[in-house]
């Protein structure tokens, strides 16, 4: 008897008119985002083929450790074409430099911020949280109290079946055939981006895909467990309508440009100014020790610290001069390392509290099921807010490292941070004693001929490789850039166990209402 119900709830809305329309444009818009998406994600994996090979030959070419630079590069993640998140279809990049503390991971080619950018992205999980959400209403609004008003619930209840199997054969049936439209959609848009060569998916990415499956099927039948719930507890059809679109409305559009607005007001979000000034006194006060250090060790004068400097490169110092600088460079390394920690903290003073808005928004999601659906969709996806911080806390670590190998090499005390001059390179000005300071003007014939050496120096030097660093030994980015499965499920936890609970939950109330239900 329960599958004869299930079937007539199928024929029911499977032959309407309503069913047809929406599959006809959830399969348009699904395809048109995803159509967009995956030409998105082909440019950044084009962006970030060219940043890594721009860097390599960069390590390839440097002959200085202040050049060197290093960036961490990651490529697009394939599941962010069907959800965005903050990540979007961009490949990620920290930077690494002695000066800065990363905070997180940013688009290749961007330096936007991103932190109050959420739940915004138009995407395959929007078309699901938005329009078959939509249908799930349509389909459930008047499951139970529509039949009522057109009299067919009287004749079914004349038959010898118990009330509970007719609620659960209305939502089997109008699961099924909510899952019919979005199945469609969804292995269209999947071909769509296997048509694509440049995206390659591993074996844990389409598990991943799978899940997401799963859970846009749970969002599904969540909406319509609730729809189902109110067409049981309304009197008439359009009263249950008018609730259903009102909770659509409220908890679906409305909560999602509601919630990033009311979480200014859960943190004491600082100025933007306080951290610029408090960056810039940093700036300052290390250009007052650097003051005050070449007050303690004046320079041995300009005739002996003239260099000819080239895309970061000085040349032809005076061995005197050199020894002058590497005592100032080891004593700048330490006072940079130290002022890049302080901005860090102040940065994060500033930031912090934009984090914090951010993650408030997604905190708060799981009251409303079409944001908590979508933040479960970007931890799925790997490209939610935490994301970003993840690979960001990955980058620090490996600063960290990096500036262990720059000690181990003696790159922040020597002079082969700011020079690849050899001990006995011969020096701009041979003779620094006997030199004026009118021969040191940059029009005298004494720097004009000079210069003209050094010209010629430079061009013999540009095809000297013994020049170049050997970067062989220098340590690699390897560790794992992205979370887990295992982890982003424990992270889904919460919003998973709401998503479970309210759907049974409606579906509970749906059948204890019915059982006192008059049909009449």
């Amino acid at each position: 008897m329960l599958g004869t119900l299930i079937r007539k709830e199928l024929l029911g809305n499977l032959l309407t008119l309503r069913l047809g329309v929406a599959l006809l444009f959830t399969v348009g818009l699904a395809v048109l985002t995803t159509v967009i998406g995956s030409i998105d994600y082909s440019r950044s994996v084009e962006r970030y083929e060219s940043e890594l090979r721009d860097r390599q030959t960069s390590l390839e070419e440097v002959t200085v450790y202040r050049n060197v630079q290093p960036r961490i590069l990651v490529p697009p993640l394939p599941l962010s074409i069907f959800s965005r998140g903050l990540v979007q279809t961009s490949g990620q990049s920290v930077w690494i430099d002695i000066d800065y503390v990363p905070l997180a991971s940013w688009p290749v080619g961007s330096f936007d911020n991103r932190l109050m950018n959420v739940l915004t992205q138009i995407d395959f999980t929007t078309v699901v949280a938005i329009l078959l959400s939509f249908l799930a209403i349509v389909l459930g609004f008047d499951a139970i109290c529509g039949e009522r008003e057109r009299g067919t619930l009287s004749l079914v209840l004349t038959n010898p079946v118990a009330r509970g199997k007719i609620v659960a054969a209305k939502l089997i049936g109008g699961i099924i055939s909510l899952w019919v439209p979005f199945t469609i959609a969804f292995i269209i848009c999947l071909l769509i981006a296997m048509a694509n060569p440049n995206w390659i998916a591993t074996g844990e990415d389409w598990l991943r895909l799978g899940l997401l499956f799963v859970l846009c099927c749970l969002f599904l039948a969540q909406i319509f467990a609730f729809s189902l719930m109110v067409s049981a507890l309304a009197q008439d059809a359009s009263t249950a309508l008018i609730i259903c679109l009102f909770s659509w409305l409220v908890g679906g559009v409305g909560y999602i440009s509601f919630l990033p607005s009311v979480s200014r007001f859960g943190v004491d979000e600082p100025a933007a100014d306080i951290w610029r000034n408090q960056n810039r006194e940093l700036w300052d006060h290390l250009g007052d020790q650097m003051a005050e250090w070449g007050t303690r060790h004046p320079s041995p004068g300009d005739a002996y610290i003239k260099t000819v400097d080239r895309d970061g490169v000085g040349r032809f110092g005076h061995p005197r001069g050199y020894a002058w600088l590497e005592k100032r460079h080891a004593f700048e390394m330490d006072k940079r390392l130290e002022r890049a920690d302080s901005a860090y903290e102040v940065q994060w003073a500033n930031w912090g509290a934009l984090a914090r808005e951010a993650y408030l928004v997604d905190d708060w999601s799981i009251l409303s099921p079409f944001t908590n659906f979508q933040v479960l969709c970007y931890t799925l996806a790997n490209t939610s807010l935490d994301d970003t911080f993840y690979l960001g806390d990955l980058g620090r670590d490996y600063r960290d490292t990096y500036i262990s190998y720059l000690r181990s090499k003696g790159a922040l005390t020597g002079r082969r941070w700011f020079t690849d001059d050899a001990p006995d390179q011969e020096p701009l000005i041979p003779d620094p004693a006997s030199v004026t300071t009118d021969m040191l003007a940059p029009d005298s014939p004494f720097m004009l001929a000079r210069m003209a050496w050094a010209e010629e120096q430079l061009r013999l030097a540009a095809s000297d490789d013994n020049r170049r660093l050997d970067l062989s030994d220098m340590p690699k980015f390897d560790s794992k850039w992205r979370r887990t499965l295992g982890e982003s499920l424990v992270q889904m936890t919460t919003g998973l166990v709401i998503l479970i609970l309210t759907t049974g939950l409606a579906l509970l109330v749906a059948m204890q209402r019915f059982q006192r239900y008059d049909p009449r």
